[in-house]
């Protein structure tokens, strides 16, 4: 918003007079860092216009983690939890070595506590690759702020 055409337009035209305009200026000016600054009115309302556009639903969740964390390929993705093929490896004695040489493509997850069917999570964030602990806390955050409630998830 400009305030100084806002100012030129609602002063009446007899007092337009260069001191008057600085002094409405100077009036003005606490009100314009409030309005544009880096933590003002108008990025406030942004933020709270784009967290209300986004939902607890699949499609608006994956948009928001892509804003944040994969903004140029937006690789995230979220999956039900549950279906997957899970091979699970037992060993009869702890002496036995496990010897585990996957050839396939995707490697062979040996545990994945969240690929059992009927497991404890109800959704899977997938992304791309590893992130750091600071990233996968304010990745849950986020997560947490537009899951339903009630809904148990995994980031893997």
């Amino acid at each position: 918003m400009n305030f100084d055409t806002v100012i030129a337009w609602l002063t009446p035209k007899s007092l337009r007079k260069a001191v008057f305009v600085g002094y409405l200026k100077a009036i003005l000016t606490p009100l314009k860092t409030l309005y544009a600054g880096a933590s003002g009115f108008s990025n406030y309302r942004n933020q709270n216009i784009y967290k209300l556009q986004h939902t607890g639903q699949v499609c608006y969740l994956e948009d928001a983690l892509n804003d944040r964390f994969d903004t140029q390929l937006r690789r995230i993705y979220i999956q039900d939890a549950g279906g997957e093929v899970v091979t699970l490896i037992h060993r009869r004695t702890d002496e036995e070595p496990v010897i585990v040489q996957p050839r396939t493509d995707p490697a062979l997850l040996i545990h994945n506590r969240s690929a059992y069917d009927g497991g404890n999570f109800d959704f899977i964030v997938k992304t791309p690759y590893t992130y750091s602990q600071g990233d996968i806390y304010a990745m849950r955050a986020l997560v947490d702020y537009y899951k339903l409630a009630g809904k148990r998830y995994d980031i893997n």
